[in-house]
């Protein structure tokens, strides 16, 4: 299984496959406290083979301060035993508005929604290039 992360400091989305690492789903949104030792929790009840995290980069291809907490949560993961890969989510969360059929209103004020789809886009965009470039495993 691979699972797919849409990083924040007040809620992460989480996204996984099915086990043919075929379709992307929505799995959950993490809140609260602790999100980093929730987030570790998460995945160790999923034990997932790889972690695909969206990277935040500005439109002009440069990182800013996210990017950078984003790096550091990526090492932590990876020295907690998951493999980790960078995604960069570029407008993730902006189509991910676009796709919800509900009022604007009532989609801005259901955020956590916003954060999941997010990271469905970003597993989807990883499934997609590595079924073009042919790689079977990750």
């Amino acid at each position: 299984m691979i699972v797919a992360i849409d990083y924040g400091v007040r809620r992460i989305g989480i996204a996984k496959t099915d086990p043919t690492e075929t379709w992307a789903f929505e799995h959950c949104v993490l809140q609260g406290r602790d999100l980093l030792a929730q987030l570790k929790e998460e995945l160790l009840k999923l034990q997932p083979d790889l972690v695909v995290m969206g990277l935040p980069k500005n439109m002009d291809g440069t990182e800013g301060e996210m990017a950078s907490l984003v790096r550091d949560v990526a090492k932590d993961l990876e020295s907690s035993g998951f493999k980790v890969v960078l995604w960069d989510e570029r407008l993730t969360s902006k189509l991910a508005q676009r796709l919800d059929s509900r009022p604007l209103r009532k989609a801005i004020a259901d955020k956590g929604a916003i954060d999941v789809r997010s990271a469905v886009l970003i597993l989807d965009e990883y499934l997609r290039m590595r079924r073009n470039t042919n790689e079977s495993q990750p």
